[in-house]
């Protein structure tokens, strides 16, 4: 059977929507769960010749950009792949010692210090690489991904409203997650405070473009209140609303600080594309920040915000830095070809000097620190000439109003993750990943003539 392409479009939504949904797909299963919907979505594209044609026109078009991604997830395999142990001898004789010292009768060992961990996020990569390929075969117009936007905009809305609502009454354990530390934080369907800050800050940035892309398309100059409530504006405003509501009720210092960076951002596009500072986005985003942060966290008590970031110190934050150093100690350690993908619980347990009092830290605390311990100075290089290609890709044509929007968005975007990243573990956890891969995925669009 053969599916037409609207039809696909929102099994791609659907498809995403479930890997992002429970906690960020953040187990094995979960993982495998997504691979599989990604892989089928996949094969039911492969079907449709349209879409085909599209996605031999996408792989073409960035070339040298899957032929690096290919390349990257073949590096990874090979970190799993057991090797005898005298081989690892000459090729990563920091294995070689460990493997050595274990007294276990097993001759065949892989670079991966937890090979079947790295196994199920090679295919979170995978999906990666299935979102980069079919993703510009569907929403290759303006308008297709204004509506992308928005539907994740509406995704944000309802976990915020569930998430809000869910700490009002003490966040009490459910069938899907068994509550343990934050219990006076919105956190919704996920563990972690930050990493559902991260989500609904994404989400937050869907909005935010989404109205960019509608003020450039529509070549808006004024546009007053009641303008408003004769299109999506209105709907995007109040989806702002909740969402900001929902980072806010998180408390999670740097994803808020994040949330004013990309305001910010936005605010200072508004001023480049329509050459004045009072401008239709401007006022739009103003608002944001005067009601929707001031107001509103007023309102929620943003007076325990206010704390977290005064507790704020070298001496409070000790034992997360002791932890990055640590990481990057492990990165000097297994140098050239990583420790492997998802293999930092292990790392820490067999090289961290563990107190009692102390619980296992699953990651490092900084995703930058964490990645290159994991994939090593070789497969950071493969990361960086594909980072390389990407920008390249987006920088392309950027003398056009519609091209310049999008470069600005996405490179405000990565910066401001990068600077999060550097006290944060988020961009580890599958779903974000996955939501974030949607997004980079426009750039890799070569817009047509009509939208």
């Amino acid at each position: 059977m053969v599916f037409k392409k609207t039809f696909l479009r929102n099994i791609f939504l659907l498809v995403t929507t479930l890997c992002v949904s429970l906690n960020g797909s953040n187990s094995n299963l979960l993982i495998q769960l997504s691979s599989i919907n990604f892989i089928i979505l996949f094969l039911l594209c492969l079907k449709n010749k349209e879409v085909l044609d599209e996605i031999k026109k996408n792989y073409l078009n960035n070339k040298t950009f899957f032929i690096i991604f290919i390349s990257y997830i073949g590096y990874l395999i090979f970190q799993i792949i057991p090797f005898p142990l005298h081989w690892l001898e000459f090729i990563a004789p920091t294995n070689y010692d460990l493997y050595s010292s274990v007294k276990v009768d097993k001759k065949f060992w892989s670079l991966s210090l937890n090979p079947s961990n790295s196994y199920f996020q090679i295919l979170n990569v995978i999906n990666f690489f299935i979102i980069f390929l079919i993703f510009p075969a569907l929403f290759f117009r303006s308008s297709n991904i204004m509506k992308v936007l928005f539907f994740l905009s509406v995704l944000g809305f309802c976990h915020a409203i569930f998430a809000t609502y869910w700490m009002l009454i003490g966040n009490p354990s459910n069938f899907f997650i068994q509550k343990i530390y934050y219990l006076s934080a919105s956190t919704g369907l996920f563990v972690n405070r930050a990493v559902f800050a991260t989500f609904l800050f994404l989400c937050a940035f869907s909005a935010l473009y989404y109205m960019a892309i509608f003020f450039q398309k529509n070549k808006v100059t004024n546009f007053g209140l009641f303008e408003q409530f004769n299109t999506r504006i209105v709907y995007v405003r109040i989806f702002i609303i909740f969402l900001t509501i929902g980072i806010l009720t998180t408390w999670s210092r740097i994803v808020n600080f994040s949330y004013i960076l990309i305001l910010i951002s936005f605010l200072f596009y508004s001023k480049i594309s329509f050459k004045r500072y009072i401008n239709p986005l401007s006022t739009i985003i103003l608002f944001i920040l005067v009601f929707d942060i001031l107001v509103l966290g007023l309102v929620f008590g943003n007076a325990k915000l206010i704390e977290r970031y005064a507790e704020t110190s070298i001496v409070g934050e000790s034992l997360r830095m002791g932890i990055q150093e640590f990481a990057f100690d492990q990165f000097k350690r297994f140098w050239l070809f990583g420790y492997g993908l998802g293999a930092f619980e292990i790392v820490y347990k067999l090289y961290y000097n563990i107190l009692p009092e102390h619980s296992i830290a699953i990651h490092a605390h900084n995703d930058g620190i964490e990645l290159i311990g994991e994939i090593g100075v070789i497969g950071s290089l493969i990361l960086l000439i594909l980072s390389i290609m990407y920008f390249k890709k987006l920088s392309k044509n950027i003398n056009q109003e519609r091209e310049f929007l999008r470069f600005f968005s996405i490179i405000s975007l990565l910066v401001i993750l990068f600077i999060q990243s550097f006290v944060d573990y988020s961009l580890h956890i599958p779903g974000i990943t996955v939501l974030l891969a949607v997004i980079l995925s426009v750039g890799l669009i070569n817009f047509k003539n009509t939208s």
